[in-house]
């Protein structure tokens, strides 16, 4: 029931039948990586400038965490190489959010956890408004520190009107907000 409502939301962001596809969010993070200087200089705070790498799509395998930075041999020595993860990204889009944030705190999903959870990758989770020119990010500390001091919730979710696992994070000092 859950996965059906979650299913849903998604194709009302994304398409009928795309629940999953969110492409648009993905070309929304690149656009910010080009033309937001805010979100530039956090980007590389957070994660640095690892050489030889590229921001790639899926890198843990389909339906798993949207982008990843990872290192790359430009002349690899096989046709088939692995691929040393530096840093994961997730990104979606809150269609409720107009202008302002319509939200009290930030929310994180438990089933979401799994990307960085046993791993020492970075991590970044960010979510866009509806037009995709605002967006809020918050980094895998900041999950952890959350969780560690509020621990992992069920929440009702009005949209979907169904209890779901969060991970509820003030809207604080360590919640990034940029736009272009």
């Amino acid at each position: 029931m859950l996965k059906n409502k979650i299913k849903l939301c998604g194709e009302e962001a994304h398409g009928k039948g795309n629940s999953y596809k969110d492409y648009r969010e993905r070309a929304t993070l690149r656009k910010f990586l080009k033309t937001s200087k805010p979100f530039q200089d956090f980007w590389n705070a957070y994660f640095g400038t690892p050489k030889n790498t590229i921001l790639m799509d899926n890198p843990l395998g389909k339906y798993q965490v949207d982008l990843g930075i990872v290192e790359y041999d430009p002349e690899p020595t096989s046709w088939k190489q692995e691929c040393k993860v530096h840093g994961l990204i997730e990104v979606d889009v809150f269609n409720e959010w107009k202008s302002d944030f319509p939200y009290p705190k930030f929310h994180v999903l438990e089933r979401k956890l799994k990307y960085f959870q046993g791993t020492d990758h970075k991590y970044i989770t960010c979510s866009f408004s509806s037009n995709r020119k605002l967006m809020v990010c918050t980094t895998r500390e900041n999950i952890e520190r959350c969780i560690e001091k509020y621990g992992v919730i069920d929440w009702w979710m009005p949209k979907i009107k169904e209890y779901d696992r969060v991970v509820r994070l003030p809207l604080d000092v360590n919640i990034f907000w940029f736009g272009v």
